[in-house]
Order: structure tokens, then C-alpha cells, then sequence
């Protein structure tokens, strides 16, 4: 047994109980959690009543038909709070060719803009960027 202070309860320097948490229980929880959400995601609507579910999903199911909102805060909590968007498309593009990509950009866009202020263009239509 682990020796614990006697008016603390804490334990003593160099005991730590009966060693916590198994490593990677939380993780493998949320990993679990997210799919079950996932999956019924995917699924709206497949299963009749929740009682046909698995335990997770059931308790999604319920909270999914008694309160949407909360179902909604759910799942924009385990979204990432932020996204990286890496874009190396020009990662081998010099400076003067970019320069020149640049340019053609812009020369077309006042193409486009001379193009309908003269009136063309008046569908509405969208030209295609080059």
C-alpha cells in the first residue's frame, strides 16, 4: 500500500497511488467519442429509435433530437480551433517568374474590368481566371 500523509491524505514523495490513468486512456476516450459523433453524423437518420444504438451513440441520438443546438456546440467543439493550410505550389517559383504571374494577373483583371464597364459581360457570368 502506498504510504499517504495522515492528516492530508496526499501521498508521500516517491509514492503515487495506484498509478492513474492507464497511458493514452484519455486519448483513446476522445478518439473513441469522435468516431461515435462521426458515425452518427454519417448516419442521420439510419437507426429508428436510440435504443438500437450503441451506448455512445445513443446518447448522441438523444441529445441530437432533444436539443440540436447542443448537438451542434458537440460537434464544434472537437473541431481543431485552428487550421494550417499549407500551400507549396510556388514553393519552386522564383521571384521574377511570380513577378510575371503577378503582372499577368493584374493585366487581365483590368482586362476584364475595361471589358465591362463597356458594357460586356452583362449575363453576369463569371469569366474563368487563367
Amino acid at each position: 500500500m502506498a504510504e499517504q500523509d495522515a492528516k492530508t491524505g496526499r501521498f508521500l514523495p516517491g509514492n503515487s497511488g495506484n498509478g492513474g490513468r492507464h497511458k493514452g486512456a484519455r486519448n483513446k476516450l476522445h478518439a473513441d467519442f469522435v468516431q461515435a459523433l462521426l458515425d452518427h453524423f454519417h448516419m442521420r437518420g439510419a437507426a429508428e429509435n436510440a435504443a438500437a444504438l450503441p451506448r455512445g451513440q445513443a446518447a448522441i441520438e438523444i441529445v441530437y433530437r432533444e436539443n440540436p443546438r447542443d448537438y451542434l456546440k458537440l460537434i464544434a467543439s472537437v473541431l481543431p480551433k485552428e487550421y494550417t493550410i499549407e500551400d507549396n505550389r510556388y514553393d519552386d517559383v522564383g521571384d521574377e517568374e511570380l513577378r510575371e504571374i503577378i503582372d499577368d494577373f493584374r493585366r487581365k483583371a483590368s482586362e476584364r474590368e475595361r471589358g465591362q464597364s463597356a458594357g460586356e459581360g452583362a449575363s453576369g457570368a463569371k469569366p474563368a481566371l487563367n
